[in-house]
């Protein structure tokens, strides 16, 4: 009997050590399937993730090379903008320029470091001649015109058939307040959002006409004027998601506000919605307004803003990332508060009067 119980138990540990193989190897091979750019970001992804996305065509933004007059216009502004915070990171940062249609009246320059994005500005042509800053923003993550964003999007609403086997295209856009992504897949043209990433219910007729309508030019940093120069950002640390309170639908518009004016909203409020009535997907609306920068005249043409006229930028969208122009805002929709909350200066300090922009 006992030699008959030992045999058993000999088995059984072969068994069992037969078992712990075949886990181990089936482990292993699960392992090394799964996506290695995924698994090595330590994000959650979603099955659609996993399966689609090592399915999906190479997505990259068409380069060219930019003219001298834009990449001194870069440098000028990345200078000046690199003395505070967000953007100290900027200092000795590498640039890369990317035309955004349509032609080539904008430019999208990705501040790098190293092969890090750190930050972008947009640059546009000005029918008077000249560019001006259309929107400008720093950070590694959250930006417009993310490819890697893009990707992600693409693969959890399934956009790309599988088994594609026709031409796909994708070419970056920029309208007043919008960055845009134009993906064609065979016949198929989609427009997203390519700041808070959406599919926008766009024909191309329709895409046409907001792709060349005009913005506030003059209410803009201009390459014509170098001597404006930027004061501290500030930030209020206000909600910065329109949908997370929907008390400012209850809230009428905002008269014409004057930069002194918006600052003084913004110190008080916390947070200012835009929207565009009728016109949202246009504008990228209805996103908040967490901060501001002011741009003044300084006494040496390059330093510290002391007086003058002022351009004011608006931090706007998921963290306050992107700058845009307070004067394109103005002429695109209408600002309306949250009277309930608070603010809390996060970065710099609430800013003093502004004069209005002569």
């Amino acid at each position: 009997m006992k030699i008959k119980a030992r045999q058993t138990d000999r088995l059984g540990r072969r068994v069992r050590l037969l078992l712990c193989l075949c886990l181990g190897l089936t482990l292993y091979s699960a392992g090394s399937a799964f996506p290695a750019e995924l698994s090595a970001t330590g994000t959650r992804v979603t099955v659609t993730q996993a399966v689609s996305q090592p399915s999906l065509p190479l997505l990259e933004m068409k380069w060219m090379a930019s003219p001298d007059s834009v990449q001194d216009f870069a440098r000028l502004t990345i200078n000046k903008l690199s003395a505070d915070p967000p953007f100290t990171s900027w200092k000795n940062a590498g640039t890369e320029y990317y035309p955004l249609g349509p032609g080539t009246h904008s430019w999208l320059v990705n501040v790098m470091d190293g092969e890090q994005r750190i930050g972008y500005l947009i640059i546009t042509a000005k029918d008077q001649g000249g560019y001006m800053l259309s929107e400008y923003g720093a950070g590694s993550y959250g930006l417009p015109y993310s490819l890697q964003d893009l990707r992600q999007f693409l693969a959890q609403q399934e956009l790309i058939p599988s088994n594609l086997s026709g031409q796909l295209e994708l070419t970056a856009l920029y309208a007043p307040l919008l960055p845009l992504w134009k993906l064609t897949i065979d016949n198929k043209t989609l427009y997203i959002n390519a700041s808070v990433l959406q599919v926008l219910p766009w024909s191309i007729s329709k895409a046409e006409d907001m792709l060349h309508a005009k913005s506030a030019a003059a209410g803009a940093i201009s390459s014509l004027e170098p001597g404006l120069a930027p004061l501290p950002a500030y930030q209020t640390g206000g909600q910065d998601d329109p949908y997370a309170d929907l008390l400012w639908l209850s809230a009428p518009p905002l008269a014409p506000l004057s930069g002194n004016q918006f600052a003084l909203a913004l110190a008080s409020g916390g947070s200012l919605a835009f929207q565009s009535p009728g016109r949202n997907d246009a504008f990228g609306g209805p996103f908040m307004i967490t901060g501001c920068q002011n741009w003044g005249l300084s006494a040496s043409g390059t330093g510290t803003a002391s007086g003058g006229a002022a351009i004011v930028y608006a931090a706007s969208g998921p963290e306050g990332k992107r700058y845009l122009p307070l004067a394109v805002l103005l002429d695109s929709g209408t600002l309306h508060t949250l009277t309930k909350e608070r603010s809390r200066t996060t970065l710099g300090s609430a800013p003093g009067a502004v004069p209005p922009r002569k």
